[in-house]
């Protein structure tokens, strides 16, 4: 039993220096490809970009589309609210861009349960070319965005291309800890799954691909069913035989002021969404984890062992979360590491197993219940019990509006 223990401890103890590791050479490999050379002319493309309030510096991310080094795009704006604010944002700069075609669009009709596949399924409606650029409305792109993301769509076989995420923190604790969750963990995940282990991970901040190979998967309509509808779409485009990559050239993602409280909504929703799209990948995750749980050790059974390995395990995780940053040319106080570190793997640590017993996620202002491969079902109107309803039952609503529960 004691030889079993050490070798568990060893093994977890290898993973902790290992996935650190694993995370900062595939970022690395991710951010050093080259950048697809143009052969011939690049097909005209239509930038969808979905709008819901004004989000933080809203205005100079739409600015950024207008100003791209590129032959022939529209950009396409539009919320479902005719009223919403981010509509006379988006009025005006279009308006101090008339060389760009573009449109600003308000419609309300829906493709399925997911408000963003809704929006940009209203916005497709109007779009006059063949490439679709999805755009998220908190997204600041270089001048160079377009080219490159079309560049690599234009390879042999590719169908689908998303971008890395920079999210460069402000002032807030809560921005702080999800910039560095998105620039190290996140980023890092990407590129391995993607380059090395011929996984699909799409972030829908970001994406190109074609239309006709968006309809021959079912189109907005398939995808308004998801919650993960970038994660499904670059799945099923894969299964049909395209290949799904990701471009070198990250996007910024302006996070704005966010609180602990912000940090810990969005790291829960993403977690509910990984694990109903990839239960035991989900799982494996608190392996990836060893940061509070070497704390936690330390803390249940003191010793100056204990204390070195975690100590070890804090400073490479640390050293390694500089590094990755570094490479994105952001640099925080080398103090800072250390405690944003234990703060956000506590964190995570404590949220990690919700989604086993919750599956009600909230978002946009919209509440749904989450279901296999994140299917968004209604929330019904004791929607405290369904918060913890059992996986096998499924909710769907009757030809009045009201939700019936069914046996999978």
């Amino acid at each position: 039993m004691g030889t079993a223990f050490i070798a568990l401890g060893l093994v977890w103890i290898s993973i902790a220096f290992i996935v650190p590791a694993v995370l900062v050479l595939a970022q690395r490999a991710m951010l050093g490809r080259e950048p697809v050379p143009r052969r011939g002319p690049a097909p005209a493309v239509s930038v969808l970009k979905p709008l819901r309030g004004v989000d933080a510096a809203l205005e100079s991310n739409l600015t950024t589309l207008f100003r791209q080094e590129f032959a022939e795009y529209e950009v396409l704006l539009g919320a479902a609210d005719a009223d919403d604010p981010s509509l006379d944002v988006a009025r005006r700069v279009a308006a101090a861009h008339p060389h760009v075609p573009s449109r600003v669009i308000a419609d309300a009709r829906k493709v399925g349960r997911n408000p963003k596949v809704n929006n940009l399924a209203n916005l497709a409606r109007h779009a006059r070319h063949e490439v679709l650029v999805v755009s998220d409305s908190n997204v600041s792109v270089a001048p160079d965005y377009l080219a490159r993301l079309v560049a690599r769509l234009e390879e042999p076989g590719v169908g689908l291309v998303t971008s890395p995420i920079r999210a460069r923190p402000n002032r807030s604790l809560g921005a702080s800890l999800e910039s560095l969750q998105l620039n190290t963990y996140v980023m890092g995940g990407v590129g391995a799954l993607t380059l090395w282990f011929n996984g699909v991970c799409c972030v829908g901040k970001s994406m190109a691909f074609r239309r006709r190979d968006l309809e021959a998967i079912g189109g907005f309509h398939f995808l308004g069913r998801h919650l993960a509808e970038d994660q499904v779409s670059g799945e099923e485009l894969k299964r049909a035989g395209h290949v799904v990559t990701v471009e070198s050239a990250p996007v910024d993602n302006v996070l704005g002021e966010l609180g602990v409280r912000d940090f810990c909504a969005r790291h829960l929703r993403w977690a509910r969404i990984r694990r109903w799209m990839a239960p035991a990948a989900y799982a494996g995750e608190i392996l990836s984890n060893p940061v509070a749980a070497a704390i936690v050790a330390f803390a249940v059974l003191p010793s100056a062992t204990a204390a070195c390995i975690a100590a070890s395990i804090v400073a490479f995780r640390s050293a390694c979360d500089a590094s990755m940053e570094a490479r994105l040319g952001i640099r925080r106080a080398v103090i800072a590491y250390p405690a944003l570190l234990l703060l956000k793997e506590s964190l995570t640590l404590a949220l990690w197993p919700v989604p086993f017993v919750s599956r009600a996620v909230s978002w946009r202002g919209n509440r749904f219940l989450l279901g296999p491969r994140s299917v968004l079902q209604p929330m019904p109107r004791a929607d405290v019990g369904a918060m913890l309803m059992p996986p096998d039952v499924v909710l769907d609503w009757d030809p009045e509006g009201d939700p019936v529960a069914a046996t999978a």
